[in-house]
């Protein structure tokens, strides 16, 4: 992944966090193991298929908990979290 560990939180991300009760901790994990995609110029962080499956195996984390955590995502521009979120909607990839 990126590798952006120890990233700068902007007011909003920061609010959105403790409003939607998003962890630092999942914000890191999103980091580390997470898909990174790009929307708009800005990218976007989310836990997909085969970072569950690394969560599963090397972390040892449960099945239930894992699908829990597909559904946060991240948004990043320029190095800093813009925001953090739910997925209530599949997002829409490799459109052409």
């Amino acid at each position: 992944m990126n590798g952006k560990l120890d990233s700068a939180y902007s007011h909003h991300a920061a609010c959105r966090m403790q409003q939607r009760g998003i962890a630092p901790e999942l914000v890191e994990l999103l980091l580390s193991i997470g898909r990174s995609s790009y929307h708009q110029g800005r990218e976007l962080v989310y836990l997909d298929r085969k970072g569950v499956t690394m969560l599963q195996a090397e972390y040892g984390v449960p099945a239930e908990c894992c699908q829990r955590l597909r559904v946060h995502y991240l948004v990043l521009q320029g190095g800093e979290i813009v925001t953090v979120g739910h997925k209530t909607t599949h997002f829409k990839r490799d459109r052409h």
